[in-house]
């Protein structure tokens, strides 16, 4: 299943040169797709699109899938283009046709921007977490070795005397000028992008801060 074929034959080299490693890639997003997905249904049930029972059927579908992931048996074949006509291929496999209403109101251009969105956000608070992880740790080594003597060199002279603590505490002040930095990173890219759609909006009556308010789920 490929969501752009039309029918025409590709000369396999260009589908290689086109498509590459995007199914490995792919790989590292595919449970983003399904937060995203998942929270997208539950908005087409808010504006009508889609009945409880057609959510609660997708939420299984998609729960099903994230179990695949978790486990690592979720594979992307060489017959799709990508994890996202995977996943829609899987769901309509498993639902029927309501497998195929959960792309209503949406372009892969929004599932991708989405998934990678929601993929940048996590990576952006684990190295913020760690960061934090290591400027305490350099707090606690200034405190400890504050009393350890280091010389202060100017133009390669002995100069005022310091200690290893502000040494250590040096390096963790340097540390607050990267959070700034990733607090900045992950302000721009916590944005919702559905609606791009082809590139010119859509017609349906999407609610996109109801999207992003439904963005918890994790398979």
């Amino acid at each position: 299943m490929k969501l752009r074929d039309k029918g025409i034959s590709i000369d396999e080299k260009i589908e290689q040169f086109t498509v590459g490693n995007d199914r490995e890639i792919d790989l590292h997003i595919a449970k983003y797709d399904l937060q995203a997905s998942l929270a997208h249904a539950k908005m087409l049930h808010k504006i009508g699109i889609l009945t409880e029972e057609e959510v609660l059927q997708l939420e299984n579908g998609l729960e099903v899938l994230g179990k695949q992931i978790i486990g690592r048996t979720f594979k992307i074949e060489a017959q799709f283009e990508d994890v996202h006509s995977k996943i829609e291929f899987e769901l309509t496999k498993a639902l029927g046709e309501v497998g195929k209403k959960i792309h209503t109101a949406r372009s892969r251009n929004d599932q991708v921007l989405v998934a990678l969105q929601l993929f940048y956000k996590d990576s952006l608070r684990e190295i913020h977490n760690k960061t934090k992880t290591f400027f305490e740790t350099l707090l606690d080594l200034a405190e400890t070795h504050k009393g350890s003597l280091l010389p202060g060199y100017t133009h390669l002279q002995v100069a005022m005397p310091s200690s290893f603590g502000l040494w250590f505490s040096a390096y963790a002040e340097v540390l607050i000028d990267d959070v700034y930095l990733l607090d900045a990173a992950l302000k721009t890219v916590d944005q919702n992008p559905l609606g791009s759609a082809a590139g010119y909006g859509s017609s349906f009556p999407i609610d996109r801060a109801f999207t992003t308010r439904n963005w918890a789920f994790q398979p």
